[in-house]
């Protein structure tokens, strides 16, 4: 099986908790005040950054529940983890510190011998906590 997002303890796979879509957001801090003429801005900082990272699992075919069961004890514990994304040839970028803002777990079609959907679906949205070599994820 290959890793393609490692969050923390929790392995995102092609088989298993299989992650099909990522994003990232990026935001900057500039108020800005009126002025007789025109608005002044001051530029303030970076604001948050975040990744949203959707995946999906059949959990009676290809597993994927302990990634999840992973996932919800890093939320619990509340402390930040690494976040790390695979490129190709084995090459990973480290995107830095993150701590789980939100988790989003829907299920669909619960199967009758155990009342777990057959389809498991996850949103993990990430913030960057701390940055540890300038590109986040694999985005920049």
């Amino acid at each position: 099986m290959r890793v393609l997002v490692s969050i923390g303890g929790a392995r995102l796979e092609r088989l298993g908790l299989n992650p099909g879509r990522l994003s990232m957001r990026a935001e900057a801090r500039v108020p800005g005040t009126a002025t007789w003429y025109a608005t002044d801005y001051q530029f303030t900082g970076v604001g948050d950054q975040t990744v949203t990272i959707q995946a999906r699992t059949l959990p009676h075919f290809m597993g994927g529940l302990d990634a999840i069961t992973t996932l919800l004890g890093h939320l619990r514990a509340n402390r930040p983890v690494n976040y790390i994304r695979m490129g190709r040839n084995f090459a990973a970028s480290v995107g830095g510190l993150v701590g789980i803002k939100a988790l989003q777990i829907d299920e669909e079609r619960l199967h009758p011998a155990d009342g777990v959907g057959r389809i498991v679906e996850v949103q993990i949205e990430l913030v960057l906590v701390s940055d540890t070599g300038g590109a986040f994820g694999g985005f920049l």
